[in-house]
C-alpha cells in the first residue's frame, strides 16, 4: 500500500511544481515617497512595463540581458512614481543601442552575465 502512494504521489509532483503562479511582485515592500528614486527606470515595450533598471548616467541605463529578446523595441520611461498614471510628469526615452554582456547565454539557467547597457536618446516631452 505505501508503495501505491508512493507511485501516485511521484506521479503528481511535475503537475503540482509547474503549475504554481512564478511571478510573485514584491513581498512585503513599502511604497516609497513619490519621486523619491529619480534614478529607476521602468523597460517598456508598447507602453508595456518589461523590467526595471536604473540610471547610472544621463545617456545609459543598466538593466538585465534577459530583458531583451531579439529585436523587440524598448522605451524607457523615468521619473514615473505609479506607472498606471501617465500624466505624473515622467518622461518616455527611447533607446538608442543595446550592449549585452558577451558572455550572456540566452536560455542558460543560470543568471551568469545577464547584463545590458542601454544607450538612450531623449524622445522629447513627458509622456501624454
Amino acid at each position: 500500500m505505501i508503495i501505491i502512494s508512493l507511485l501516485l504521489l511521484a506521479s503528481l509532483l511535475p503537475h503540482m511544481t509547474f503549475t504554481a503562479q512564478v511571478n510573485v511582485g514584491i513581498v512585503n515592500g513599502r511604497v516609497a515617497k513619490p519621486h523619491s528614486r529619480p534614478y529607476m527606470v521602468s523597460l517598456q515595450m508598447n507602453k508595456q512595463h518589461i523590467c526595471g533598471g536604473f540610471l547610472i548616467h544621463d545617456q545609459f541605463v543598466l538593466t538585465a540581458a534577459h530583458c531583451r529578446e531579439k529585436n523587440m523595441i524598448l522605451t524607457a520611461v523615468i521619473g514615473a512614481h505609479n506607472l498606471k498614471n501617465e500624466n505624473e510628469g515622467s518622461v518616455r526615452i527611447g533607446v538608442k543601442s543595446y550592449h549585452k554582456h558577451p558572455g550572456y547565454r540566452p536560455g542558460r539557467p543560470s543568471t551568469l552575465n545577464d547584463i545590458m547597457l542601454l544607450r538612450c536618446c531623449w524622445l522629447g516631452k513627458p509622456t501624454d
